[in-house]
């Protein structure tokens, strides 16, 4: 293999080592994927997840650390997609899932990052609470669709579920930390 000889790819790769060689010895994941999230955690006085399952990352609230669930984007304005949700037997199985994923979180943040730069420009948050009964009925109406086209024969592709809070609605219920 041959080593570049441009001196900006050069840069990039060893800004690529220093950025996860300095993650690692933090403790934070150094999956490319979650990088965001730490970034976003970082500038808003959260604590990073490192364990690969459970929630995003933790704020500080009244002496404790809570857990919360992050959601990025590059888009225009912050927005949620709840895509890749367990689609289980019964709606009440459903509805126990999404408090355990969406309800018992105790904040959900919304974060929107500069394509170019990779810096965060803006991040909101919303409760737990909230974030379930703005997804509860999106949630609903697609475990429903599925549910009646596996029952026609007509199974979807793909069986997870989906749900979205809008821009709209992060405006409205939502705390703005940058």
């Amino acid at each position: 293999m041959s080593v570049r000889s441009n001196s900006k790819d050069n840069l990039i790769l060893e800004t690529s080592i220093t950025l996860n060689t300095l993650l690692s010895d933090q403790g934070y994941p150094t999956d490319p994927r979650k990088q965001r999230e730490v970034l976003a955690c970082l500038r808003t006085g959260c604590k990073p997840n490192s364990e690969k399952s459970g929630p995003d990352c933790y704020y500080y609230e009244n002496g404790e650390w809570l857990p919360a669930e992050r959601k990025s984007t590059d888009d225009k304005h912050c927005k949620g997609s709840y895509t890749g949700i367990s689609n289980q037997d019964t709606w009440e199985e459903q509805r126990a899932l999404l408090i355990k994923k969406v309800l018992n979180m105790g904040r959900h943040y919304f974060d929107r990052f500069d394509k170019r730069t990779g810096e965060l420009l803006e991040s909101w948050y919303i409760s737990g609470e909230k974030a379930y009964e703005l997804l509860l009925p999106d949630v609903k109406k697609d475990f429903d669709r599925k549910k009646a086209a596996l029952a026609a024969g007509n199974g979807p592709a793909d069986p997870r579920l989906r749900g979205n809070i809008s821009w709209t609605q992060i405006q409205k219920y939502g705390t703005k930390v940058i």
